[in-house]
């Protein structure tokens, strides 16, 4: 990768932190990026994924001074998460890379829509206890979300933050703060496991996960202060022209 492309590849992860920790779409701009400027698509789930940890630890510096996390909210869903990023990223090495940029392509453009009108399909919000049940429908979301971290992870941030709203009934603010620690432990085990695969290029991944500290902060911040819809309406469209290349050309 020559220095240019490179630099522009720093740029995307730190705007892409930014706008994840804001709308739960990292990898879905980084891994067709990464792509296109010639990263293979393995490497590039793997690498892209192993970066996001930095994004976490960004997030929770500021979520857990700011926001209530709760064990009984986490718990549940990681685990259950943690057991479903095994079996995805087990998986993961057996795909053909035309069969994973297919898809790839295809869960982001349905999550980039997911995404972009997430405010009107976002459950409403009631408070009532918390009972087995809940846990239960936690667990079983947890283990179909892990999976697809394992495998492709665009836009799970958004999909765990309506789990904790739908079966919690927490706010929106509280189930940001907490998805971050649920994000987390899923995505570094995720990391292992490609670690152990020898899928990581660290040459890329290490100055990576060093951007998306910071933009995890930024995007922490910003989150309590604006709304994110302003970036959703640039880096969706991206997301989703990049996917329609990785699928078609």
């Amino acid at each position: 990768m020559d220095a240019i492309s490179f630099v522009l590849l720093l740029v995307v992860s730190f705007l892409s932190a930014i706008m994840g920790t804001m709308a739960g779409m990292a990898m879905a701009v980084m891994v067709p990026v990464m792509v296109f400027l010639g990263i293979p698509v393995h490497t590039a789930v793997a690498t892209g994924r192993f970066s996001m940890i930095g994004i976490g630890v960004g997030n929770i510096r500021t979520f857990s001074k700011r926001e209530k996390m709760e064990a009984k909210y986490i718990l549940p869903l990681a685990i259950a998460g943690i057991i479903g990023t095994l079996i995805g990223t087990s998986f993961l090495k057996y795909l053909s890379e035309n069969a994973l940029e297919n898809i790839i392509g295809a869960f982001i453009i349905g999550i980039s829509i997911v995404v972009l009108f997430e405010e009107k399909l976002r459950p409403k919000e009631k408070g009532h206890g918390v009972t087995y049940r809940h846990h239960a429908l936690s667990a079983i979301a947890g283990l179909f979300i892990g999976s697809y971290i394992g495998i492709v992870g665009g836009g799970a941030a958004t999909i765990i933050i309506f789990v904790l709203v739908l079966v919690y009934g927490l706010s929106f603010h509280q189930a940001v703060a907490n998805q971050k620690a649920v994000t987390l432990p899923i995505t570094i085990i995720a990391t292992l496991v490609f670690i152990y695969q020898g899928l990581v290029d660290y040459r890329i991944g290490i100055p990576l996960l060093i951007v998306n500290i910071l933009g995890g902060y930024v995007g922490a911040i910003l989150i309590l202060k604006v709304r994110p819809i302003w970036l959703k309406l640039i880096l969706v469209p991206i997301s989703i022209a990049l996917a329609v290349k990785l699928i078609f050309f």
